[in-house]
């Protein structure tokens, strides 16, 4: 049998063996082995180790050292862990009275891991600490975590841009170079879980201030982390921006931002992109000593001017700064305002559907070729000409499900792209896509409602192949896809629809997330237990929505249709799993929805 997988079977099928956590432990004349360490070089290979009992023994557990003794020495406290790790596999899980060889292997790595191994024999058991490569840390930039291997030590440098958790100790650092999120920090006491932000023994970490850590490397999704870090050093901010980040209505206003400093001076920077803002002016004030403070910081008040919005909502990034002459302290301040709400069909983010268009074009004067541009979404049913050669305009039919039975709508004489003209060599359109189209509409003779003549173009074409909303992956499909087009924790640019029954869901008890009104369920072709299964990760109700309580409850034999772009996740055993994806991309949430349960749609 080969080495990958009998120690994972090992494990899987423990042995019951009595190793309680108040043994002694130590060397045993009964059961010894000829080595309590062994190293696997970095490019892979295997190692062996000679067991001598005096009666059958077995691999128990895998042990993880949680702590150091402050002396130094071995430490007896050991937590078990549920399975085996990927990387570490045995050509044998027990042997007899006498002795015995086991051959460790690992594949190449480019980071440093180790695992602690239990042999037991009746209430003896011995440990072997498996090492692979260096865990030292090695100094690096945020782009050389994000670049470097998983599992690999790295310490870094930088600034603490947000603090997401003060409990574990979680908070993003940007150094520059790019920016990673540390997961977990140790407090001074060498504690996890401890307040190491803001306890008692806590390191006082604001936002600003320069941090300097070491730890393994994780990719949790397409998050880049840290994951239980050893804090080395904290250099305070000479800055503190005391007001909370802004959101401003759409009439715009006056607003100041107070800094607290202790550098010569706080300047405010403006990124070169914002023109809806400006800054009018600083006030500073001089901070008073006092017998308990013989240094206190200034106070800087910053004046800003924000324009009227008239379109989409909008945000700054704007930088404040103080420097001396050791250092500089520089802290990102977000500035964000409304968005002005254009009416439904007025953007591609809410278009018309066919229905919608209909009507709305049917109260318009005859003839009345509208003022302002409206958005209307469909599939592409009849295709009058693909495109003018003379004209570079195209002329189609789009319904609402693609269906040429179903209520139609023409785009007449559309251009192409970003409302430049069609010509040879791009992309065609075909039967079955969906299409987004942006532009004037009319009520031609009063009789036909069209976009109006060279005044409407396609904002976007979702072609109509496998995963379409006419053509629905199957879980099996999804998967292939998946595996075969993504690459681990990337994210697909598009949405697709997958197709299939509902086999189990994540949470018998619970069919839906009631904090975050999503549910999670496996799906596959048919109930055949045998079949693939496809994970629905974190899923919208009908309409793209929130769950909320009187909504229809999923359940097994369910069939439905999902739309979400698609991911390759790996779970924190190194498994790696097709799946929907729910999460932020640039700041903007992404989450997947139902489009049909049980052939219903909202």
């Amino acid at each position: 049998m080969k080495l990958k997988h009998i120690f994972s079977m090992a494990l899987a099928a423990l042995l019951v063996v009595g190793c309680s956590d108040d043994e002694a432990l130590g060397t045993f004349t009964d059961i010894t082995v000829d080595k309590t360490f062994v190293s696997l070089p970095v490019e892979g290979g295997d190692v062996t180790v000679t067991v001598r009992a005096a009666e059958a023994w077995a691999l128990h557990e895998l042990y993880q050292k949680i702590t150091k003794n402050d002396d130094g020495s071995r430490d007896t406290t050991y937590t078990p862990l549920p399975n085996s790790p990927a990387w570490l596999t045995a050509d044998r899980i027990a042997g007899e009275a006498g002795e015995t060889t086991i051959t460790f292997h690992a594949d190449a790595t480019e980071g440093g891991r180790e695992a602690e191994v239990c042999i037991a024999m009746n209430n003896r058991k011995q440990f072997i600490l498996v090492r692979q490569g260096s865990l030292e840390a090695s100094d690096a930039t945020c782009a050389d975590v994000i670049a470097g291997p998983d599992g690999k030590n790295f310490r870094v440098t930088g600034a603490v841009t947000s603090i997401a958790n003060t409990l574990y100790g979680n908070f993003y650092l940007d150094d520059g170079t790019g920016q990673i999120y540390i997961y977990g920090i140790y407090d001074k006491e060498g504690k996890k879980g401890n307040n190491p932000i803001d306890g008692a023994d806590g390191w006082g970490i604001e936002v600003g201030d320069i941090v300097t850590l070491e730890g393994p490397k994780q990719l949790y999704g397409s998050t880049v982390e840290i994951v239980d870090a050893t804090v080395i050093e904290v250099k305070k901010s000479l800055l503190k921006v005391i007001t909370p980040e802004q959101t401003v209505g759409i009439e715009g206003g006056d607003i100041d931002v107070v800094l607290a400093y202790k550098g010569s001076g706080a300047y405010a920077q403006l990124p070169a992109d914002c023109d809806w803002a400006t800054i009018t002016g600083t006030d500073y004030k001089a901070g008073q000593a006092t017998l308990f403070e013989p240094n206190p910081a200034d106070t800087a008040v910053v004046h800003l001017r924000v324009a009227q919005n008239t379109g989409l909502a909008r945000k700054a990034v704007i930088q404040f700064s103080s420097s001396n002459a050791e250092s500089e302290s520089v802290i990102a301040w977000t500035l964000k305002q409304d968005a002005f709400v254009l009416p439904h069909g007025q953007t591609v983010d809410d278009p018309y559907t066919v229905p919608e268009a209909l009507a709305f074009v049917a109260g318009l004067e005859a003839g009345k070729v509208t003022d302002v541009d409206y958005c209307v979404t469909g599939v592409i049913c009849a295709i009058k000409y693909t495109f003018s050669a003379a004209y570079g305009t195209a002329t189609f039919f789009i319904s609402e499900d693609g269906s040429p039975e179903s209520e139609q709508f023409q785009i007449y004489s559309c251009y192409y792209f970003n409302n430049q003209p069609w010509k040879d060599g791009d992309q065609q359109i075909e039967l079955g896509d969906e299409v987004v189209v942006r532009g004037k509409l009319v009520n031609y003779n009063g009789n036909t409602p069209e976009t109006a003549s060279k005044q409407a173009y396609i904002h976007s074409i979702k072609k109509a192949g496998p995963g379409s909303r006419l053509h629905p992956f199957t879980a099996d499909e999804a998967n292939d896809f998946i595996m075969k087009n993504l690459a681990e924790g990337e994210i697909s640019e598009d949405e697709y629809y997958i197709a299939g029954e509902i086999v189990k869901v994540a949470k018998e008890s619970d069919f839906f997330n009631e904090k975050y009104g999503n549910a999670s369920f496996y799906i596959a072709d048919d109930d055949d237990p045998a079949n693939e299964q496809f994970y629905v990760f974190r899923t919208l109700y009908l309409g793209n929505r929130k769950w909320v309580e009187g909504d229809k409850q999923i359940e097994v034999g369910d069939q439905v249709v999902v739309c979400a772009r698609l991911t390759k996740y790996k779970d924190k055993d190194g498994n790696i799993i097709p799946e929907t994806f729910n999460g932020k991309i640039d700041g903007e949430s992404v989450t997947p929805y139902l489009y049909s349960l049980n052939g219903q749609r909202e």
